[in-house]
């Protein structure tokens, strides 16, 4: 058992910030373990089944950046407790200064403003440690020199974004990437779906487990069979997913008569698989064939379980068609949740585990929604997406990325009712202009990320219904958010 011990800043601010409920502790082999957390008179104790060094995160309040997650550097437990926000900003400015000597490394331009910027960081994190026993004083120069690192991670990740896209455009012209979004109901029964086609160059046919099997043993497929036929119509690439997601709201209603049964449940998952990989062979060059395993208990299904159930579909999915692409997905890709689950593998090392056992899979789909409850994440900035992004690209197969962010804190009563839009981690309250300006960043950034094949926003429109609150491109009334011309910008000016 050990112990990591910090102290906070004050009591006003333990009490204002909900996000020290979200702590995870993360070792070297980046995968967050169980942790107790207790937080009493000014001190936070966070203990674990080891007693190596580690990393803490945590959400912060950052001025202009909301309550991103931000990290330690790497920490030995120690009888004194540290100085949490001192070791934040000491964690953050490691964290921009390797990143910026990495880039540089390999051919990055850097800026004066970013030097000045970095300048300002490490001038205010030197005063804080000074300070480190001077609580009022310690805690405003570690905000200030997390405010400084926070945008010169910025300055750095738009940097090497705009780099790296006028390199590759300057080399193969516009990029074969696939931008689009997912289809959730018929395009042809969708006011406005005629503007679609404008901003995507692919689309994902999305339809349920629940939706494909209303009964047992009785498959309907007409609606994949018309979002097929508007998707040929307009010439998009095509991907149909996922078949069997992990989520209650996708699950039909009879499965649950087989609660806590492995093996029944497995069975009727490959059977669904098969049947409609053999039916479409030929016609679907990819599936997303099951997404969110071993990311939360359901169905009475424990971790083993679900990963057993995922490469079975993915083996039956490749003995239906040899010869379609094959992937599966995975959601909180930063694995924040596993601080509070019995789950060990967790979602990077289950992606390893899942492409090492050669059932066939072809690629990894990460979906990223920060600022909605569970399924989605907790805030992070551009640089830690870009960092995310550059951590999976390690399991040397092609990424697909998944993004959906809310354009409004509304209720929104075609969303899963479960899911809510988390307003304190956002730099300002959502809105339709915020969400455009934020799509536009991190859209552009997966887009030049080379070994990213496809980036699709999770939600096309609010009319039908959807998993986060107020996430489409459309309104509810299907008038288009400011959020669609970022895309049809996107398509116009990158994608071949």
């Amino acid at each position: 058992m050990g112990v990591l011990k910090f102290r906070l800043p004050s009591n006003e601010l333990e009490a204002r910030s909900a996000g020290f409920r979200k702590t995870y502790i993360a070792g070297l082999d980046r995968t967050p373990g169980r942790i107790g957390l207790d937080i009493r008179n000014g001190l936070m104790s966070c203990s674990r089944d080891n007693s190596e060094s580690a990393r803490l995160f945590v959400p912060w309040p950052i001025a202009g950046h909301g309550a991103p997650v931000v990290g330690t550097a790497t920490l030995p437990e120690r009888s004194t407790p540290y100085v949490l926000s001192l070791e934040l900003a000491r964690g953050k400015l490691n964290d921009v200064r390797n990143q910026m000597a990495d880039w540089t490394q390999m051919g990055l331009r850097t800026t004066p403003e970013l030097s000045d910027v970095l300048t300002s960081a490490r001038r205010a994190f030197v005063r804080a440690a000074m300070h480190a026993d001077d609580p009022a004083v310690c805690l405003e120069a570690s905000q200030e020199s997390l405010e400084a690192s926070s945008k010169a991670a910025d300055v750095l990740t738009e940097s090497y974004m705009a780099q790296v896209l006028q390199n590759r455009m300057a080399s193969t012209g516009k990029l074969a990437t696939q931008l689009g979004f997912v289809l959730n109901g018929d395009p042809e029964k969708t006011p406005g779906s005629a503007q679609w086609p404008s901003a995507m160059n692919a689309a994902q046919i999305s339809v349920s487990w629940r939706d494909l099997a209303p009964s047992e043993g009785k498959y309907r497929w007409e609606l994949i069979d018309a979002q097929l036929a508007w998707c040929r119509r307009h010439r998009l690439n095509v991907e149909v997913g996922p078949l069997i997601e992990f989520r209650n709201g996708a699950l039909p209603d009879w499965i649950w008569l087989w609660d806590g049964d492995a093996d029944a449940v497995g069975g009727f998952a490959t059977d669904l698989v098969r049947q409609a990989v053999a039916r479409y062979r030929g016609k679907v060059p990819s599936w997303q064939v099951v997404h969110r395993p071993a990311g939360r208990e359901i169905l009475g299904l424990g971790e083993e379980d679900q990963i057993r159930i995922a490469a079975r579909a993915v083996q039956v999915a490749r003995q239906a068609d040899p010869n379609a692409q094959l992937g599966f997905g995975v959601d909180r890709p930063w694995a924040e949740w596993m601080s509070g689950s019995r789950f060990q593998l967790g979602p990077l090392h289950l992606c390893d585990y899942l492409i090492r056992s050669d059932v066939g899979v072809s690629n990894i789909t990460l979906e990223i929604a920060p600022g909605f409850s569970d399924p989605g994440c907790p805030m992070r900035d551009l640089f830690e997406f870009s960092r995310l992004l550059d951590l999976y690209a390690l399991l040397n197969v092609p990424l697909q990325v998944l993004i959906v962010a809310p354009s409004s804190a509304d209720d929104d009563p075609a969303a899963d009712p479960n899911v809510q839009v988390e307003p304190w981690q956002w730099p300002q309250p959502p809105a339709e202009d915020v969400q455009a300006d934020w799509a536009a960043r991190w859209v552009s950034l997966a887009v030049a990320k080379p070994f990213v094949r496809s980036v699709k926003w999770l939600q096309a429109t609010d009319a039908a219904p959807h998993v986060y609150p107020n996430g489409g491109l459309h309104r509810a009334d299907s008038s288009p958010k400011p959020i669609f011309s970022r895309f049809q910008a996107l398509r116009r000016d990158l994608i071949a």
